[in-house]
């Protein structure tokens, strides 16, 4: 195996982990909603914790990518989860649940910072966005196994065995980082102190050149992280009144649209960064993403399965956001500005997830179910803030962002 592919497959393979674990409560969401009495906004909490686990870990686990490497620190992260996943799949209480679903997220927090990090030690930027578009398509995949095959995996051996299934999945994928990765590139330990490096990330945090990006990149991530992963299994199977086994396959054809766009964003800003386009083509990406959100507001219920492929599809072109983030700063800083960032994104995926589910709440039929009002309102919400977001880009779209650190 050729020492790009021992780089790229271990880190690819656990992020299609990362994301079938994302997404598999849309379909594992029912069953458990049914054995536990939640709301809305209990699913959406829940789930949401995922989010929140990733919050907890960029700052501490950004300082030690940039101590220790990638390849350990996500290999470390990864044993996390599998605690998580056995503590979700033994829950006998919604506390239980709420645990193993945050441990899951710590778990998987670093499954796209860390090959963000380890890739820009690995191959030069235009290569880079290639391959980052390669590693999301792995996502996608993730996506897919999440949708249909979960649902039938869960036919057979019901959702606790499916998460006792992941819960060795996520060793395995340990196991693959610490053994298939290189050790080339990992900093020695003595290289800078821990000190400095946390005084580094936070003047990351507070730099004008992240923020102008970190707006834009949260809340259009938003749509993806946390309205595809969760929302979308509920608007299929109670505004479209599908069956669970369909809509389970619809949201499985979702990976469609997220493998379709994770392999042409890579290749276009491939180009776009050798012409230095790469921020006019997040921008532009992200109004049409927000196009594909009015659209679920206007068009006919019947009309809006597709929406979700098209939807998954130009919502990822925020994933680009960390590259140009990161090129904006250091290389000995990678670790620190894409966890930075994946903060922040992570943060408003926390809030955007459960504030969802909070408007559906509201919303609630008589029966305790979702609304298409409910939902009309919650998109126009996310809608607004997306527009607001990207001010901070078109109030100054002459200047040139320049790192500050």
């Amino acid at each position: 195996m050729s020492l790009a592919l021992r780089v790229f497959l271990p880190f690819a393979l656990a992020y299609l982990l990362s994301y079938m674990l994302r997404v598999v409560n849309a379909v594992a969401g029912a069953p458990v909603t049914d054995e536990f009495g939640l709301s809305p906004a209990d699913l959406g909490l829940m789930t949401s914790l995922y989010f929140l686990g990733f919050v907890a870990t960029q700052i501490p686990l950004g300082i030690l990518m940039d101590r220790f490497g990638p390849r350990r620190v996500e290999a470390a992260t990864w044993l996390v989860a599998t605690l998580g996943c056995v503590v979700f799949a033994a829950g006998a209480t919604t506390g239980h649940l709420f645990l193993g679903r945050f441990l899951i997220g710590v778990g998987a927090s670093m499954a796209l910072m860390g090959p963000m990090t380890a890739y820009r030690h690995w191959f030069t930027p235009e290569r880079r966005a290639l391959v980052i578009g390669l590693h999301m398509a792995f996502g996608g995949v993730g996506s897919a196994l999440g949708g249909g095959p979960a649902e039938a995996a869960m036919d057979l051996i019901g959702w606790r065995g499916l998460f006792w299934g992941l819960a060795a999945a996520t060793l395995t994928a340990a196991v693959l980082l610490l053994t298939v990765v290189p050790r080339r590139h990992e900093p020695s330990r003595a290289t800078t102190e821990t000190r400095l490096m946390l005084r580094e990330f936070m003047a990351v945090l507070t730099s004008r050149t992240l923020w102008r990006i970190a707006p834009i990149a949260s809340v259009i991530q938003v749509g993806m992280l946390s309205v595809i992963s969760l929302w979308a299994g509920p608007w299929l199977r109670q505004i479209v009144e599908m069956s669970p086994a369909d809509a389970a396959l619809w949201l499985s054809a979702n990976s469609i649209g997220l493998i379709t766009g994770f392999l042409a964003y890579g290749f276009i800003f491939s180009r776009a960064e050798r012409m230095g386009l790469a921020m006019p083509v997040l921008v532009i990406g992200a109004f049409v993403t927000i196009s594909v959100e009015v659209a679920f507001i206007v068009l006919p219920v019947a009309w809006t399965p597709p929406l979700w492929i098209l939807f998954a599809m130009v919502g990822s072109v925020a994933v680009h956001s960390y590259n140009i983030a990161s090129s904006q700063f250091p290389l000995a800083m990678a670790g620190r500005v894409n966890t930075a960032l994946n903060f922040l994104v992570f943060a408003v995926a926390f809030l955007g997830q459960w504030g969802f589910g909070l408007v559906l709440d509201a919303w609630r039929s008589d029966t305790g179910g979702v609304t298409y009002e409910g939902f009309k309102v919650a998109f126009l919400v996310l809608i607004v803030l997306q527009l607001l977001a990207m001010l901070p880009l078109l109030l100054s779209p002459s200047r040139r962002i320049a790192a500050e650190v």
